[in-house]
């Protein structure tokens, strides 16, 4: 699968600092946004380690000999993406164990939208209220269940991406789950195979809090990726700017 990729991060006009962080690699074709708790503390901390560890964890499994641990509950799942599973609830208690070194760390916590592409596949492991897109025939395809009261539901299963329901674009920012606050995380998880043409879009809530989903498929569709990562984080400032923006636009060529 031949991709372009361009991501960006920006503090905002009204946080203090940036707590959202994004991960490329292209070697592993491994890719995420993370955004920190902000009613906790040291959320930058917590949503750093999130891609870092997830990094980490990745490049070192054996995915080739099927070496990840077989779990009962991921029975049945492609193995990149019993992989994955795996590695986000590792990031998980990687980040709770830090939490548990120093009173000061406690509750921190993060989300997660993560990303990976293997052998003409796309494979999506979530948790919280960032969001992963999918472009496709000028229309954007939320893939991804906001983690919060107004729309949690049951929601564990892999889901395929051609005939995944488009939901409504609401959110409220009382999370649900969020990686490190409990020992362990329940997981969403989707795949699919992207197609010449499609664009993948991985975003924290800072964006599309402000920019609708008709406006983050105009943006890629009409633009060179580097200008339509600078607009859409433009056009998110122009609107007030409230909160921190991660974001990572992938485009299948």
């Amino acid at each position: 699968m031949n991709i372009q990729v361009r991501g960006e991060s920006h503090q905002g006009l009204k946080r203090p600092h940036n707590e959202d962080h994004f991960l490329i690699n292209r070697n592993l074709e491994l890719f995420a946004v993370a955004d920190g708790v902000e009613t906790c503390p040291y959320g930058e901390l917590a949503s750093r380690m999130a891609v870092e560890e997830l990094e980490k964890i990745i490049n070192d499994l054996d995915i080739d000999a099927d070496a990840t641990p077989p779990f009962e509950d991921f029975q049945g799942l492609p193995l990149p993406l019993r992989s994955l599973k795996f590695a986000v609830r590792e990031v998980n208690r990687r980040i709770y164990s830090k939490s548990n070194e120093d009173a000061k760390y406690q509750g921190m916590g993060s989300t997660l939208s993560a990303l990976w592409l293997r052998d003409d596949r796309a494979y999506i492991a979530h948790v919280g209220d960032s969001r992963a897109y999918l472009i496709r025939k000028g229309l954007a395809q939320q893939l991804t269940k906001d983690h919060t009261s107004l729309s949690e539901k049951e929601f564990n299963q892999p889901v395929d991406m051609e005939t995944y329901e488009d939901y409504a674009p609401l959110s409220e920012h009382e999370l649900t789950r969020a990686l490190g606050v409990n020992l362990d995380v329940q997981v969403q998880l989707a795949s699919g195979s992207p197609r010449s043409g499609d664009f993948l879009v991985l975003c924290t809530d800072g964006l599309y809090t402000e920019v609708r989903n008709f406006e983050i498929a105009d943006a890629v569709l009409k633009n060179p990726l580097p200008r339509a990562t600078m607009k859409l984080i433009q056009l998110a400032n122009s609107r007030g700017g409230k909160d921190n923006i991660a974001l990572i636009v992938i485009k299948v060529v």
